[in-house]
């Protein structure tokens, strides 16, 4: 006898994806709550396009890469929601996305492997209330637990610099113009180690909890 599903399954595809999505890092401030995770199902990182799209185009544009490019199906995607919504997402990603950016890159790298953080962007009207620094200290403090060396090198738009800075990194070049719009791009560099603390200190100075 054949008995049929009397019931939805959208709880349990809301438990499969959160299988999917671990939650590496929750910060809680003033009645707001981010959780940021690593989207790695398809409806996640949707949600990540959807962002870029709607927020990042003209800058990608500018910068001549797509809103979706080759670099990402490998990359580690990090998205911070605040209830439902999606409102900060960034990307690490392998040292071959540096070298196609930047001729040269090693004259001012050095010799070593390093991993590339990119792709940063919150939504605009969140934007310097704390929600990058706490997606740029999950990223880091995931990083480390994962075994992937300390070692990153961020991709700044000029007007992020500062941030970067917060988080111990050490600039290493002038603006570099990019793409065809000759976007300003500053490479900085960062110990992840240093950021996670340099990060948890600037989160608990704002009054965020972190977990």
């Amino acid at each position: 006898m054949i008995t049929p599903r009397d019931h939805d399954l959208f709880a349990a595809a809301t438990r499969a994806f959160d299988r999917l999505d671990p939650v590496i890092g929750r910060y809680r401030y003033a009645g707001r709550a981010l959780d940021v995770r690593i989207a790695n199902s398809l409806p996640r990182r949707q949600q990540v396009i959807r962002m870029r799209d709607e927020h990042y185009r003209d800058t990608l544009t500018g910068l001549g890469v797509p809103v979706w490019d080759g670099h990402d199906e490998d990359a580690v995607q990090l998205l911070c929601t605040s209830g439902d919504r999606a409102v900060g997402t960034l990307r690490l990603s392998g040292e071959d996305d540096l070298h196609d950016d930047f001729a040269g890159v090693r004259s001012v790298l050095g010799s070593g492997s390093f991993a590339v953080v990119g792709r940063a962007l919150v939504v605009p009207e969140l934007r310097s209330c704390g929600v990058l620094q706490a997606v740029v200290h999950a990223a880091c403090r995931w990083w480390l637990a994962h075994g992937r060396g300390a070692r990153l090198v961020v991709t700044c738009l000029a007007a992020t610099v500062p941030s970067a800075v917060a988080f111990g990194g050490r600039v290493l070049t002038e603006p570099l113009l990019l793409g065809p719009n000759r976007v300003p791009v500053v490479l900085v560099e960062v110990d992840a180690q240093t950021a996670v603390d340099d990060g948890c200190r600037w989160l608990g100075r704002h009054g965020w909890s972190v977990a």
